[in-house]
């Protein structure tokens, strides 16, 4: 392991000493998340405007790893000047920013960025960059799921300039950036980052984690130059057992990144022996599951996959780069 490894690992969890979450049992605790969305008042479609805000979700201790709370404490908005003021904050550990996939409710990825800054422990800030995904509302709009995504890919194409935006201004605060997409959030954050790589013309993400990334393989070679000119290390995880992956694919026509395809510049793991969905289950949720967040939390500490515990190098001829372990 490189010199500088170590001593990140060290400065890391040096600070983390300090700050860690108080070791008294309490039952459950608050999770501060700062966000950005596009939504409008109903949360379905595109609004004409951002907005800015923060919430406190409450964090039960007595919760499987992975599992979502199920409590908003509080929740306001904030202009754009006391957003950045607020995230801006956390000089040492930076920000985490999360952005959800294909018909997720508002409050649900509210849920799920308080989790996945609690299981990980993360002691920066989070925010949550949340897009339109969800159905037009009724029982049989919800049901017809091929119109239902059709609607949110839509509505992830004309979220990139307004995540532009958010991501600018994040970049601008100069401060430790952790980036983590799932599903078809990469419709939204992976364009809005390529864009802005002429611009910005420096790396200002730390890391990039994008898991099962409902995206086109074709069109993410394209923009890997620009997202290896945004960010020092990119990982891609991945599963050849994602049946939304497999449903995907038969809609778009193609495969998908989610499916496990090499990639140069990039860090492909296959993750499908950790979460093996059996013929009931999905197999695409895996981004806030145990096993995942423990690799993410060696990732976070700068270690690179050779050197990660339960990592292993992938065989010859495969898809993927290295195996995440059982």
């Amino acid at each position: 392991m490189p010199d500088g490894s170590l001593r990140r690992i060290r400065e890391l969890m040096s600070i983390e000493e300090g700050r860690a979450f108080p070791e008294e049992w309490v039952s459950s605790r608050p999770v501060e998340v700062f966000f950005a969305t596009n939504r409008d008042q109903e949360g379905v479609f595109p609004g004409p405007n951002l907005s800015f805000g923060r919430a406190q979700v409450e964090v039960r201790d007595l919760r499987g790893v992975g599992t979502l709370p199920d409590r908003i404490v509080e929740k306001g908005p904030l202009s754009l000047e006391e957003w950045k003021k607020g995230i801006g904050g956390s000089s040492e550990w930076g920000i985490l920013v999360f952005t959800h996939g294909f018909n997720v409710k508002f409050e649900e990825a509210l849920f799920r960025a308080a989790q996945i800054a609690y299981d990980l422990k993360f002691q920066g800030r989070m925010v949550l960059i949340s897009w339109p995904a969800g159905g037009e509302g009724g029982i049989l709009a919800q049901t017809l799921i091929n119109r239902t995504y059709e609607l949110n890919r839509r509505h992830a194409l004309q979220s990139v300039d307004a995540t532009m935006q958010v991501l600018r201004e994040i970049a601008a605060l100069l401060v430790p950036v952790q980036l983590v997409v799932h599903s078809m959030g990469h419709e939204v954050v992976l364009p809005s980052i390529a864009r802005l790589a002429p611009e910005l013309g420096r790396p200002w993400i730390q890391e990039l984690l994008l898991n099962a990334p409902d995206f086109d393989p074709s069109e993410f070679r394209r923009l890997v130059p620009a997202l290896r000119a945004s960010t020092s290390r990119i990982t891609l995880y991945c599963s050849d057992k994602d049946h939304a992956m497999t449903a995907s694919k038969k809609v778009n026509h193609q495969e998908r990144l989610g499916s496990c395809l090499r990639q140069d510049g990039v860090d492909v793991v296959n993750v499908s022996e950790v979460d093996d969905p059996g013929f009931t289950g999905l197999g695409h949720g895996y981004y806030a599951s145990r096993p995942l967040l423990t690799d993410v939390r060696q990732v976070l500490f700068g270690i690179g996959a050779k050197q990660r515990l339960f990592i292993r190098k992938a065989p010859d001829g495969a898809r993927s780069d290295y195996v995440l372990r059982k």
